[in-house]
């Protein structure tokens, strides 16, 4: 004799019909709207979080497609008759023209492949073959292009529902080929009332337990938006308890979440400052079994609720907590501020990171509380010490900026061993720049000072500091230049390049040093730019350079000719930049 196998709860309750859809309405109204005005796509995308009744809705679309009787609902669309024998069959799962597909055992070419060759036979039984493809996202990339022509442009008679919890996997060519419906999360308040009449139906057909108004609600809390996850944690209650009926406490022990009471409890200690309390509190919480990663969870939950309802407390609608307990959560948080409970759920969150993490979970879970203990003393200190790490980040940048010289910073001497001749710089340069192979420099006076910085004296370093203050293209530009000390009211400048000799000769420029001259020198009435090889100057022949020198001296051509380019002149004369290395 062969015993009756028992159904679960939410496969016993499964909607059979689009009225019996809760909570998703919407796409019940859309659907029926379509097969009475005989608008059907053939293809069709269900998405949204598990449990939430997109496999449900996919046979009900196969059902209403195929039902020979089809009755009107109070809201005159059209519904599932349930009694025809096409519907009954569906019931039952022999319908042989419904073919559910799992993609995540089924996920490969040829299971595709295989579909398609089954995709061109007529239907065997009703008007329409339909399949379902559950979990649809699982495909791979080769699955999905193979399975494109064939969603585009199926046989007549074929309609394909793809159902998945991640659509953000699916390519937007398959989801362009098709009508997308997103399932929402469930209300609490949907699935209690969902629950409550499983609970009558089960009790009159049988020994099923009651439940209290309070359990079946932390039953559709911990269900999370989902009618499977609401019914298995029923029937998983139902079927582990004996007594009568079930209480709020035995759901809490079964689930391991903390009551109401217990969450009130915890940030009433630390609204008040209570540190022995907090810590008390946590050791029983511990002494009873809850691990620190469920009691952050729940503390986590409940001081989101404190946030919402002290920013608005008419919010339980958003909620849906029982009218009695948000009115106590409003007189809790009457006298803290919405800054504190921001920070509290800030710090809360945090600490469930780092809990999944810790060595010391309970360590870490108690410290962060009677941080959040010590109230407004914690967040001053915090926000003390952001502002001192500001301030010192300011000092830094502006000691930067105090230590770097005026204009141009050169880059610092390199060391080259006297034993390995210098043949090439360490970094790259230009590669029409002179070689050190090449003829030297047209001579310069004698009394003439090098602008660089190596051999310069204080009233050419005021010079030099003087036309960056005015200009700081012109300042580039004098990088290299040499300076003769004022005859008769003369300043006279050598520059090598021709181009910075003309930029400096505009009137503009003249008048600009000239004024800079004075500044400095005090006793200049002139200006003269000179470039060595086209003046008449008699010059002797400079000092033989080391090999450091040479390389400094390249480093510096190489930026000179860079700031020679016009665009890059203007640039730095419009924005105020510097070059601070140059590469090939």
């Amino acid at each position: 004799m062969s015993v009756p196998v028992r159904q679960n709860l939410y496969r016993k309750y499964r909607p059979q019909r689009f009225s019996e859809l809760s909570g998703q309405e919407h796409i019940s109204r859309t659907i029926q709207s379509a097969v009475a005005s005989d608008r059907i796509s053939h293809a069709y995308m269900f998405s949204g979080p598990r449990g939430t009744g997109k496999t449900s809705a996919a046979r009900l679309l196969a059902k209403i497609l195929n039902c020979l009787n089809l009755e009107k609902g109070n809201d005159g669309l059209p519904d599932c008759c349930r009694v025809c024998d096409n519907c009954r069959r569906i019931e039952d799962m022999n319908f042989m023209d419904i073919i559910e597909i799992d993609a995540a055992s089924n996920n490969g070419v040829e299971d595709i492949r295989q579909m398609r060759e089954k995709v061109k036979y007529r239907p065997a039984e009703g008007r329409y073959k339909i399949y379902i493809i559950d979990e649809v996202h699982m495909l791979s990339g080769s699955a999905f292009n193979a399975f494109l022509k064939t969603l585009e442009e199926p046989p007549p008679n074929v309609i394909f529902v793809l159902a998945t919890t991640d659509p953000q996997k699916v390519p937007a060519t398959i989801i362009s080929r098709c009508q997308c419906f997103d399932f929402h999360s469930v209300s609490r308040r949907t699935i209690q009332t969902r629950l409550e009449e499983i609970v009558r139906l089960e009790s009159a057909e049988g020994t099923f337990p009651a439940f209290e108004s309070e359990a079946l609600s932390m039953i559709a809390e911990c269900a999370q938006g989902g009618f499977r996850d609401g019914l298995s944690l029923l029937d998983q209650i139902a079927s582990s308890t004996s007594e009568q009926p079930v209480k709020l406490d035995d759901v809490l022990k079964l689930t391991r979440r903390l009551s109401y009471t217990t969450l009130k409890e915890v940030t009433a200690a630390i609204f008040a400052h209570d540190l022995g309390s907090i810590v008390k509190l946590l050791n029983e919480l511990y002494s009873l079994g809850y691990e620190p990663l469920t009691i952050g969870r729940d503390l986590l939950e409940y001081l989101r609720r404190c946030m919402i309802l002290k920013i608005d407390a008419d919010a339980n609608q958003l909620l849906d907590l029982p009218a009695e307990q948000a009115s106590e959560i409003c007189k809790q948080v009457a006298v803290l501020e919405v800054r504190y409970i921001i920070g509290a759920v800030s710090r809360v969150e945090r600490a469930l990171l780092n809990i999944r993490s810790s060595f010391q979970a309970r360590v870490l879970l108690e410290s962060e509380l009677i941080r959040l203990g010590l109230g407004d003393e914690i967040f001053a200190s915090e926000a003390m010490e952001k502002r001192i790490e500001q301030l010192e980040q300011r000092v830094a940048a502006l000691r930067k900026i105090a230590a770097r010289p005026a204009g141009i910073s050169m880059p610092p001497a390199r060391d080259v061993s006297p034993a390995v001749p210098a043949t090439v710089p360490s970094r790259p340069v230009l590669t029409s720049l002179p070689s050190r192979n090449s003829a030297p420099p047209p001579p310069l006076p004698e009394n003439v000072v090098s602008m660089t910085g190596r051999q310069s004296s204080d009233p050419v370093l005021d010079f030099r500091n003087a036309v960056g203050r005015r200009s700081n293209v012109c300042q580039a530009l004098l990088i290299n230049a040499k300076i003769k000390k004022p005859e008769g009211g003369v300043l006279v400048l050598f520059l090598e390049q021709a181009f910075a000799a003309g930029k400096l000769k505009e009137a503009k420029n003249i008048a600009m040093l000239t004024e800079a001259a004075k500044e400095v020198f005090g006793n200049v009435d002139a200006v003269k730019i000179l470039v060595p090889g086209n003046s008449s100057e008699n010059v002797p022949p400079p000092p033989r350079e080391s090999h450091r020198e040479q390389i400094a001296r390249l480093d510096e051509q190489a930026r000179q000719k860079v700031l020679q380019k016009p665009s890059i002149a203007d640039a730095v004369d419009t924005f105020g930049g510097e070059i601070i290395d140059i590469e090939e």
